[in-house]
């Protein structure tokens, strides 16, 4: 019999037009595997599912997919929901049960072999940390048509190994990632992909882009951390008199306006920014301006047009505030559909995440 805290278990089920899907299902699980006594008087899988099945029922669970090899259960009772599968081949039994529940946390604080900002699972030791003050590591990124895209993204590199202390008993894969993605949600990251070894994020520290590439063996651990090089737009904002100038010859000018990671709230530092785009409208009382929000091509597509349009209508609104009349603003939100750049360099993507101002 083997028990986990945390694991995940894929349980056959009947799917909607009659066939069947796997799946996952994550909790304290407890597997275990039967062999006959003797081969004298074998079970057929029929009645060895049947038998299962008429256990199920009688507990109050109900049956979600049979088959002559598997039956799938579950059970929810007392607020809690627990999963059964069944799987046999007369000779073998495997009974796995899942207590359906979300992971503990239980990531330690950051120590000296760790990245600074992320910790690691107990009961695991650290080997010597490797550090690099420019590198290249490849990133996986779900896409919108189910399909996983790599990217490279570069800066300053940090990798380490963790393997299971002696005599210990090692995390699952399922209990492992579900730790790391929570602490990249508690920075207020996202994650791009992950499956059962493989976990890919990103996060913004103090103005520090972050990516995460993790892997797991249960047993060994590996970290990369890529830090970007923070991008520079310009040392000071563009004057009032300069966007004008560009507006008066392209129609329209780019600004990098800085707001929370993933968010539409504009960062204390954009205010210099705002305070040229007010004084350009206060300098021609005629001009109408349509603020235009771009990102790069990280996340959905349909996530990036929502947050765009969020992160103009933020802009619209604080110079509202200031006393701009409402009818000479107007917003839209185009995502990553109007690149500058190419999306697959660092360099690119802070280029494509911009706000534009639009003579109409």
């Amino acid at each position: 019999m083997q028990l986990r805290i945390h694991d995940v278990h894929q349980f056959p089920v009947e799917d909607t037009d009659g066939g069947a899907r796997w799946d996952d299902i994550a909790g304290r699980q407890c597997h275990a595997r039967y062999v006959p006594k003797n081969d004298d008087r074998l079970m057929s899988d029929l009645e060895i599912q049947e038998n299962y099945r008429t256990q199920m029922r009688a507990l109050g669970a109900t049956v979600l997919n049979s088959d002559r090899n598997n039956t799938t259960a579950k059970l929810t009772k007392n607020g809690a929901t627990t999963w059964f599968h069944i799987w046999s081949q007369e000779t073998s039994i495997e009974v796995t049960v899942v207590q359906q529940q979300e992971a503990d946390f239980v990531l330690t604080a950051p120590g000296p072999s760790d990245h600074r900002l992320l910790g690691h699972m107990p009961d695991y030791v650290a080997g010597p940390p490797e550090r690099r003050s420019f590198d290249e590591a490849t990133i996986s990124i779900d896409g919108d048509d189910g399909d996983v895209r790599d990217i490279d993204v570069n800066g300053a590199r940090f990798f380490v190994r963790y393997e299971a202390a002696d005599r210990s008993k090692p995390a699952s894969d399922a209990d492992i990632h579900a730790n790391y993605r929570m602490a990249v949600k508690k920075l207020g990251g996202e994650v791009l992909h992950s499956d059962h070894q493989w976990t890919y994020a990103r996060f913004v520290h103090e103005g520090q882009v972050f990516w995460l590439k993790l892997f797991s063996q249960e047993a060994d651990i590996e970290l990369t951390v890529i830090e970007e090089k923070p991008f520079q737009a310009s040392i000071t904002p563009p004057r009032a008199d300069e966007l004008r100038t560009a507006l008066d010859k392209d129609g329209r000018v780019s600004l990098h306006v800085n707001f929370d990671f993933a968010k539409a709230t504009l960062k204390p530092d954009a205010t210099p920014v705002i305070d040229q785009v007010l004084a350009l409208l206060r300098t021609d009382p005629a001009l109408r301006l349509s603020i235009e929000g771009h990102t790069d091509d990280i996340g959905s597509a349909g996530s990036n047009r929502k947050l765009s349009l969020q992160r103009a209508q933020s802009m619209v609104e604080a110079l509202v505030t200031k006393g701009v009349a409402p009818e000479r603003l107007k917003s839209a939100g185009f995502g990553a559909d109007k690149a500058l750049a190419d999306n697959a360099t660092s360099e690119g993507r802070a280029r494509n995440r911009r706000v534009e101002l639009v003579r109409f």
